[in-house]
């Protein structure tokens, strides 16, 4: 019983004592100011490109761009790479088949 005559105003002390440390620095600190309204990144943005002077090489139009390669219509998987992909995909897939049917022996660990 003699245990519990200190243990109590003990706990009391480090609750108070705990309150205080959060209490005291905010109630120390300068009351904050209100910070300046600061224009957005896309505002600043927009002023900066329209500030800009455009060079009239800029506004030219060129030619008519280049045409597109006359791979760009086919599939991916219907071009020699893609077939070459599809062969390597299917046979590390029967790899992984076979070696996982056949190394299911018992291991023979002294760890084991």
């Amino acid at each position: 019983m003699r245990r519990t005559s200190w243990t109590r105003p003990l706990a009391g002390a480090l609750v108070l004592l705990l309150g205080l440390t959060l209490v005291a620095a905010p109630a120390a600190a300068d009351p904050q100011k209100a910070a300046p309204i600061k224009a957005t990144l896309a505002a600043s943005v927009r002023a900066q490109v329209a500030a800009m002077k455009v060079p009239p090489r800029a506004l030219a139009q060129v030619g008519a761009s280049p045409s597109a390669p006359q791979s760009e219509g086919r599939s991916f998987l219907k071009s020699p790479a893609g077939i070459v992909a599809i062969v390597l995909m299917a046979a590390g897939t029967g790899y992984m088949i076979r070696s996982a049917f056949k190394d299911n022996d018992a291991v023979h660990s002294p760890f084991r």
